[in-house]
């Protein structure tokens, strides 16, 4: 809509991923449009892309990442962000916290269930009143 500036923060020097563009797509369009609902007032929905490294202490911390390189894609909103408790389920099958009739609840599980296909990792980041970001990391090829 009118009232949310889309900015791009898109690296130049982004090796390439195998993935399922239709797939890739799809997953992009979702995060767009749950960022855009989040902003009923409007606000500011980035979409930045970089190259990136997690590292072994990260991998640690999450067990189902492996160390290495990855092509990071971000989608940033400014919206209402999400309590923790609602942080914890989004990537559930058929968990929404939009009215009847406004979502199905599948967008996030298959954003997951891509990233997890293609041989990645998806982080959330939220805070309440302040926005949120959904961060995909993609195994680069060399």
């Amino acid at each position: 809509g009118d009232d949310v500036v889309l900015v791009p923060t898109l690296a130049d020097d982004l090796p390439r991923v195998v993935v399922d563009t239709g797939h890739l797509q799809h997953a992009l369009i979702n995060l767009a449009v749950n960022a855009r609902d989040a902003m009923p007032n409007g606000g500011t929905l980035t979409i930045e892309t970089a190259n990136a490294r997690l590292d072994e202490g990260y991998a640690a911390e999450h067990a189902e990442v492996a160390p290495g390189q990855y092509v990071m894609i971000a989608v940033t909103d400014t919206g209402t962000g999400m309590s923790k408790d609602i942080a914890s389920r989004v990537f559930e099958p058929f968990f929404t916290t939009k009215e009847v009739g406004r979502g199905t609840g599948l967008g996030l599980s298959q954003v997951y269930g891509f990233t997890k296909q293609s041989g990645g990792h998806v982080k959330l980041y939220s805070e309440e009143g302040r926005g949120t970001t959904f961060k995909i990391y993609l195994p680069r090829l060399f």
